[in-house]
């Protein structure tokens, strides 16, 4: 095989991952409008929101309707809500996103939802996602959501799942879920604020409780509780 047939292939690779995330979201949205229109008081971000997936939903006109708490926590002054509207400082991505806005949702409808990639200063980029609610039910006003993924390191699972998933004490589930998000023994000790000769011992516990024999065997182990 060439280095050419290996790009080719590496490529494909990469479109079938877009492909199959793509259908991944769009379902958990459909799940969420399903789940909004069931619920007294529940909307669609909401629903999104406990399946951890920030949220921004739009009218017609591309004013914000609701935003959840996963979209809150991401917002700074590369992208806010101003004047009703989803803001984006970078020139090139507020363009992508306001030409999005304007398709015809018909068309958009048949189309993988094109992410949108926002650069932010001293940050790693949020991932943008544009999806048109055709043929799903939904609040009346709500015609589009925005999804927004933000690179960078993500939260462990919470401590009290990990305990009783795997009958870890407080302090062990606590320290398992600082090291689920890759973060070194050392930084989890000073960020838990415990002696380090502390934390490796309850590291032996954790290791022994999940049959793990490494970090990495670990924290591969542990990402899997969602």
């Amino acid at each position: 095989m060439t280095i050419l047939d290996m790009r080719s292939e590496d490529c494909h690779l990469r479109a079938e991952e877009e492909r199959n995330l793509s259908s991944f979201t769009q379902r958990l949205i459909e799940i969420a409008a399903v789940s909004a229109g069931e619920g007294a008081g529940t909307s669609i971000t909401s629903a999104l929101n406990t399946m951890r997936l920030p949220a921004v939903s739009l009218d017609p006109h591309g004013f914000v309707i609701d935003v959840n708490s996963g979209a809150r926590a991401l917002f700074d002054n590369n992208i806010k809500i101003r004047d009703r509207r989803l803001f984006i400082r970078e020139v090139e991505a507020r363009a992508l996103l306001k030409a999005s806005l304007a398709c015809d949702r018909s068309k958009f409808a048949s189309l993988m939802a094109e992410p949108i990639i926002v650069q932010r200063r001293e940050k790693l980029p949020v991932i943008l996602r544009v999806w048109p609610l055709c043929g799903v039910a939904h609040e009346q006003d709500v015609r589009w959501m925005v999804t927004l993924n933000a690179l960078g390191p993500k939260p462990g699972p919470p401590p009290v799942i990990l305990a009783k998933t795997f009958q870890f004490n407080g302090p062990e589930s606590k320290l398992a879920s600082v090291l689920a998000r890759g973060a070194p023994l050392q930084t989890a000790a000073r960020e838990l604020q415990i002696p380090w000769q502390t934390a490796r011992n309850q590291l032996k516990s954790v290791f022994a409780k999940t049959q793990t024999h490494s970090q990495s065997e670990l924290v591969a182990l542990l990402m899997q509780i969602k």
